[in-house]
């Protein structure tokens, strides 16, 4: 790997870092996050004024601050970088757990960047169609010419990066998939919940349309909240949360009558070992 593409990966990674870091606590110090991170406070500088150009977070005097969770759910940067590990081990799991229930021929995913860490995992599974509204999605499913892609249109919405509206839910209304990979921004008392109301909407008109439905969350899901009910828990065949959720949000999980599959977080190697 040259050494050009080792630096822009390591400032990637300690970019997403910083966010997450942020995120947890609200707000942090210049000099908290150099020693934090092992880096010079010129170099987080430089990281705050790359991450506040992109509306990843903000920096303010003397230190950054997380942007609301609405701005959060509205900027699609930020929700790709943010819980990878966390992300890519509920994919891995809710793909598993739907390819023992159901031959995958046909296959939707809505505007998730969980639901993104699927796609790697349909490579054995091709040639397939895939469903989706999701423009990243779409972008990159477009060059594969095993896929048979249906893209969903409608209204495009830039912060989202996806199709909404009358026309996206009348078009899922008149398709019939295998199985659906589907997040969501916010769950509360066995509910599912979203900050926009059209996306309520087109995420219930995914789920109509859908044999099998498969949840993915992150545990950071049930911390936050949005005013649009989409619908129960217990509407999905699979809930797929990480390992990182408390004990005490698990119970409150488990109680009710959702099926829900805990996904292990992959443990990294340490170097020198196999």
């Amino acid at each position: 790997m040259p050494a050009s593409t080792r630096r822009s990966s390591s400032h990637s990674h300690r970019r997403s870092e910083i966010v997450e870091f942020v995120r947890a606590r609200g707000w942090a110090r210049i000099d908290e996050l150099a020693d934090q991170f092992s880096v010079s406070t010129m170099t987080i500088h430089r990281d705050l004024d790359h991450l506040h150009a992109q509306g990843m977070l903000r920096k303010v005097r003397s230190g950054a601050e997380a942007p609301p969770s609405e701005a959060v759910e509205r900027n699609i940067e930020l929700r790709k970088a943010l819980n990878l590990a966390e992300k890519q081990a509920v994919a891995k799991a809710g793909f598993e757990w739907a390819a023992k229930h159901v031959e995958m021929q046909a296959v939707a995913m809505d505007d998730s960047t969980t639901a993104l860490h699927v796609l790697p995992l349909l490579a054995d599974r091709l040639p397939l169609t895939v469903v989706t509204n999701f423009l990243p999605a779409i972008n990159e499913l477009s060059t594969e010419p095993r896929v048979r892609l249906n893209a969903i249109g409608g209204d495009y919405v830039p912060e989202f990066s996806s199709f909404v509206g009358s026309q996206a839910v009348r078009a899922l209304r008149d398709m019939h998939y295998d199985v659906l990979f589907m997040s969501v921004p916010a769950v509360s008392r066995g509910m599912c919940f979203h900050p926009s109301s059209t996306a309520a909407d087109l995420k219930r008109a995914f789920m109509e349309s859908a044999e099998l439905r498969v949840l993915l969350v992150d545990h950071t899901k049930l911390t936050r909240r949005a005013i649009h009910r989409i619908c129960a828990l217990e509407d999905f065949d699979a809930v797929v949360i990480d390992e990182g959720v408390s004990g005490e949000d698990l119970d409150q999980l488990t109680a009710g009558e959702a099926n829900i599959v805990v996904a292990q977080l992959d443990t990294p190697t340490e170097p020198g070992t196999v």
